[in-house]
């Protein structure tokens, strides 16, 4: 019988950032007008100012100052979620990796708060295999979760932690940090991916996904 990994064979086999950032934008409620592109792609919500106005509550604000949501700019000009680029990454990692366990470490909240954000990453992904979403806000639960993601790495072999420090809807327009991303594996994963890294006549250093 087969002995399940353990902690100590999980090896680091690549990291970095991606080099998308989200820009802020302004809500539009229904009561805007305007045929600017914005408000042609996103049909206005008209609940969007009593969700709103539930966060704001949830987050004890009393500022006046309208919220500001942190989108992605894609190339056909529509604001989203995510950057659609991802999806190229994602391939190009798998290609190279087979499909790993998805690990998504995500933040605060979105402009349309009935919905997680994960279901929208794993439809820029394309994704259908085994994942996880975890809510990181600080350093300690940044610890354990990627505590977390070594023990199923120990147990799937292969794993992508993508760190989404984004925080899509915010009381004002803040600095954004880019995504991060760690590959984990096994001993015996880290020594196949070297092996195809030098069948392909790829530097062992490289990294499966654009980095900056």
């Amino acid at each position: 019988m087969a002995l399940q990994p353990s902690l100590a064979e999980v090896r680091l086999l690549a990291s970095g950032t991606l080099p998308d950032r989200a820009s802020a934008r302004p809500i539009l409620y229904s009561c805007d007008t305007g045929e600017d592109s914005a408000a042609r792609e996103h049909p206005f919500d008209p609940c969007l100012q009593q969700r709103l106005d539930a966060w704001k509550r949830l987050q004890s604000s009393t500022d006046s100052t309208p919220p500001a949501m942190h989108l992605f700019s894609n190339a056909d000009a529509v604001p989203d979620l995510h950057s659609q680029r991802l999806r190229d990454d994602w391939r190009r990692l798998c290609a190279e990796t087979d499909t790993p366990l998805l690990v998504y470490l995500h933040c605060g909240h979105q402009p349309d708060t009935r919905s997680p954000i994960l279901q929208y990453l794993l439809q820029t992904l394309d994704h259908h295999g085994p994942v996880h979403a975890l809510r990181v806000e600080c350093r300690k639960s940044l610890q354990d979760a990627m505590a977390l993601a070594r023990a199923m790495t120990a147990n799937s072999s292969l794993s992508l932690v993508l760190r989404d420090p984004t925080e899509r809807l915010t009381p004002r327009p803040r600095p954004t940090r880019p995504l991060r991303y760690a590959l984990l594996g096994t001993r015996d994963r880290a020594v196949d991916l070297s092996q195809r890294r030098a069948q392909a006549a790829v530097p062992l250093a490289a990294t499966p996904i654009r980095s900056q």
